[in-house]
């Protein structure tokens, strides 16, 4: 795990605004929180905005810890980011085979991968993934351990996956070899073969009992992004050797597929650069100054804050929603399915005297989805980004007496298909069709109800990338909605 931490000075400057309404008029949406939350409906919700934030820190957090892959797997480039594939096989040999491997007039081997189908044939991927034709230049690195029987494989796969993904942040290879392949890959032809050199040929030779073999493909040239399955049933890799003799009519195989797979990401991004990925759990954390919030609640309060009484646990006023606005630019990143990107965000909030992470709970502002789509996604229409951040700054108020800071984690989620539908998750739609039908010279018509399945989100990760370096230098805007306990308060000020 790498962290990069960048210091940013802030600007002590805000503004405060009033407003009468919760997400533009939602008072169903407010009674009901209020009331689930233990609070009466008739309390007073106002806005506060804060203006001109910038945070005092930022911290990159860059995952390059191998992890297991079990349905699919990528393999190529994609935004500065190297994805590698690690194979382990474990198996008692076959000594009949062997024996004849060892002795042919022609050997061979190869490991063939299929494409991930539901994914290029997907008709929600807007963009042409096929056909594929490249050159592609590959390393082929291996090991190879062997014991004597059964109990010998058995050992190593009963080790867990955690043990096996540590053991390849250390890779030691026999051996490391270069090739290239003709890859031409069409919605017929969808199997990759990657032919294993003489010098792996050697070394196969001679495991004549239980073998231990783990191969890694890495491919840092080329311009695909590959997905292929993993350790699926009936789609699953294949190790396979040939051997054949003068006058045989037939060549004879033996396959063996992989006891599990592994992605190995690999991060040539700029050591200073903000930036996040897809498809991996890079994180922005980012910390903001308590002053300038703290000052304006104040104001809005006309109370002290923070709140230093008995335990300084403040509760005198309840956070309904918060939201952070960011100035975005798109042309800063890069994306290649051509889909608006949800940007996921998520609170560190005191738990039992440790700091823990919880991802934030999005509240959908239905009348602005329907209207302009939603506000928390990059590589769409406008110039801004508005996350949610309520638990984050509950938190952050309920414990600033302790010297709290108010911080959040900002990572790229799922490309969105539908951003304007407002049920944000995967739903049903019915819709009601008449048939007509001829039945003894007449029309009869019936209504019948179809029911189709409305993805929200595609399935598939976009192995994006997104510099947030202007964002964070930009100006933000912190707006509050804030539930009023206090009795008394001059709503005229």
């Amino acid at each position: 795990m790498k962290k990069k931490i960048i210091l940013l000075s802030f600007l002590a400057v805000w503004a405060i605004a009033l407003s009468a309404c919760l997400f533009d008029s939602d008072e169903d949406g407010l009674s009901n929180w209020l009331s689930d939350h233990g609070l009466p409906d008739s309390y007073d919700v106002q806005t506060l905005s804060i203006e001109g934030l910038t945070p005092s820190k930022v911290e990159v957090l860059r995952d390059t810890i191998p992890s297991i892959a079990e349905k699919s797997i990528v393999f190529g480039n994609s935004s500065n980011m190297a994805h590698e594939m690690a194979v382990q096989f474990l198996y008692v040999s076959d000594t009949t085979y062997m024996n004849r491997f060892r002795d042919a007039d022609t050997i061979g081997a190869y490991v063939s991968f299929s494409m991930l189908l539901p994914f290029y044939k997907d008709k929600d991927v807007p963009v042409k993934l096929l056909p594929i034709k490249e050159n592609l230049k590959v390393e082929i690195s291996w090991t190879l351990r062997k014991g004597k029987n059964k109990k010998f494989t058995d050992s190593l796969a009963s080790l867990s996956d955690s043990v096996w993904l540590r053991s390849l942040e250390n890779w030691e290879p026999d051996a490391v070899v270069d090739t290239t392949y003709d890859i031409k890959l069409t919605k017929s032809d969808t199997l990759v073969f990657f032919d294993l050199p003489g010098a792996f040929l050697d070394s196969i030779k001679t495991c004549r009992q239980a073998c231990h073999l783990e191969m890694r493909f890495a491919a840092p040239e080329t311009e695909n992004l590959f997905r292929f399955y993993a350790t699926e049933k009936k789609k699953t890799p294949v190790f396979r050797m040939r051997s054949v003799n003068e006058g045989d009519t037939l060549n004879y195989f033996k396959s063996y597929s992989p006891t599990r797979m592994a992605s190995v990401t690999v991060n040539n991004d700029c050591s200073d650069c903000l930036v996040l990925h897809g498809g991996a759990t890079d994180s922005l954390i980012v910390e903001f100054p308590s002053e300038p919030i703290l000052n304006a609640l104040a104001d809005f309060y006309g109370d002290e804050f923070p709140y230093t009484v008995g335990d300084g646990y403040d509760v005198r006023q309840a956070v309904v929603l918060a939201q952070m606005t960011f100035a975005r630019n798109d042309a800063e990143g890069e994306n290649h399915l051509g889909l608006p990107l949800q940007v996921v965000s998520g609170a560190f909030i005191d738990s039992a005297g440790e700091e823990c992470y919880k991802r934030e709970a999005y509240k959908v502002n239905k009348k602005q989805v329907v209207k302009s789509g939603y506000s928390n996604m990059v590589f769409y229409d406008g110039d801004s980004l508005t996350l949610q951040i309520t638990q984050a700054m509950r938190n952050f108020i309920n414990r600033a007496s302790a010297g709290k800071k108010l911080k959040i984690m900002m990572r790229l989620g799922a490309p969105q298909l539908q951003d304007k539908d407002s049920a944000y998750a995967t739903h049903v739609v019915e819709h009601e069709l008449t048939k007509k039908k001829v039945v003894d010279g007449d029309t009869v018509e019936t209504k019948v109800i179809q029911k189709d399945t409305s993805y929200v989100f595609l399935g598939y990760f976009d192995y994006a990338r997104y510099d947030f370096s202007s964002m964070m230098d930009s100006p933000i805007t912190l707006k509050l909605w804030l539930a009023n306990k206090r009795s008394g308060r001059n709503d005229d000020e």
